[in-house]
């Protein structure tokens, strides 16, 4: 009987000591691991010009420059605004000059690929900013006709279409959207908004209207001829103002920025930012698109713009001073904000937040 115990006690042993052993195998590993120091690439070359963020006048030359170890040659390089190729260089040139004339206005991202007769490909990056190369013709607007308008519409998004004009109005709590007739201001149709959502930007778009909200992210989708709510839709930014092309939606977001989106799906087709001859326009809120150009109010500002939906330049900018009510000249609320237009009739049609009165204008020099 002892002996039969001890023959299972020397049996366990080996397990035992192997159980113990491997704790202290992994840990040595570990260690080993740690100890080895992992090969990290360092890139070579250097940009010198352009330098970063630097800033240009479309049409302006860029000038590109990049330096690397003299013991090393450069195969080729290539020069890129976007996926666009703008330059290739042959072997051992380290310098080239970019025409801009084609470009967008805003930020615009150079790429420049180095292939070194080591074997490597860098990749160096370079956003810069272009300024446009015009200047904005300038007019003051003109009053052709006095409108009512509802003093209680705080005027988000505006347009008219076959006899009516349409209003979109922002608060939380009175958000809406309306039709009205344009001669009396009598309302014919409403829809009102749920509490939590700020009214902003409406266009028409086929037999839709489509209404964004400020920063819930959602737009409505109704039917035109019922204000029947039928879709909810969102995007990624802010919605201020809105228009069509009757391709694509156009909308702004408080900033430079102007997004297309598909009208079905709201998914992004393209952006572009807005700069004038300074710099870009901030602030961009109710939007038109008429015959091939966008105009856009300028949050808290007395004028208006009108903008190059291709390009992003700022075409004109029109003093619309004389319409703000005197008793508003110096609230930072009531402000101007509304903008439609009458193809038919040729038309155009301005109001603000809490106006009492729509203007039919026309601009003048």
């Amino acid at each position: 009987m002892q002996f039969r115990n001890l023959i299972s006690v020397l049996a366990v042993i080996p397990f035992v000591l192997f159980s113990c052993s491997q704790p202290k195998e992994k840990d040595q590993d570990k260690k080993k691991g740690a100890s080895e120091k992992k090969e990290v690439y360092k890139e070579i070359s250097n940009i010198v010009e352009p330098e970063l963020n630097a800033k240009y006048t479309i049409g302006d030359e860029v000038n590109v420059s990049f330096s690397y170890p003299d013991s090393l040659k450069s195969d080729s390089a290539l020069v890129y605004t976007g996926n666009e190729l703008k330059t290739r260089l042959g072997k051992q040139e380290r310098k080239a000059t970019i025409a801009t004339g084609d470009l967008q206005v805003g930020e615009n991202q150079f790429r420049i690929d180095i292939f070194l007769n080591n074997g490597h490909k860098e990749t160096h990056y370079r956003t810069l900013k272009f300024k446009s190369d015009i200047q904005p013709e300038r007019y003051k607007s003109r009053i052709v006709e006095v409108y009512p308008h509802d003093e209680n519409a705080y005027t988000q998004g505006l347009f008219y279409e076959d006899g009516f004009l349409y209003e979109g109005t922002g608060q939380r709590g009175s958000s809406s959207l309306r039709k009205v007739k344009l001669e009396s201001g009598e309302l014919i149709n409403a829809y009102g908004l749920p509490n939590q959502y700020f009214g902003e930007g409406i266009t028409s778009y086929k037999d839709k209207i489509i209404q964004l909200t400020w920063t819930s992210r959602t737009g409505f989708v109704y039917d035109k001829e019922k204000f029947k709510l039928l879709n909810k839709v969102r995007y990624p930014t802010q919605g201020w103002g809105l228009t069509t092309d009757g391709d694509k939606l156009i909308m702004s977001d408080g900033s430079p920025n102007i997004y297309f989106l598909d009208p079905g799906t709201f998914s992004q087709l393209d952006r572009i930012q807005v700069y004038n001859h300074q710099g870009p326009v901030n602030n961009l809120n109710e939007l038109e698109y008429i015959d091939g150009k966008v105009y856009a109010n300028v949050w808290q500002e007395t004028y208006i713009i009108s903008f190059d939906p291709e390009s992003g330049k700022v075409l004109e900018k029109i003093d619309c001073s004389n319409l703000v009510p005197d008793r508003y000249k110096n609230d930072k609320d009531k402000v101007l904000n509304g903008i439609a237009y009458d193809k038919k009739n040729d038309r155009m049609f301005l109001t603000g937040k809490h106006w009492s009165k729509l203007y039919h204008v026309d601009f003048v020099k």
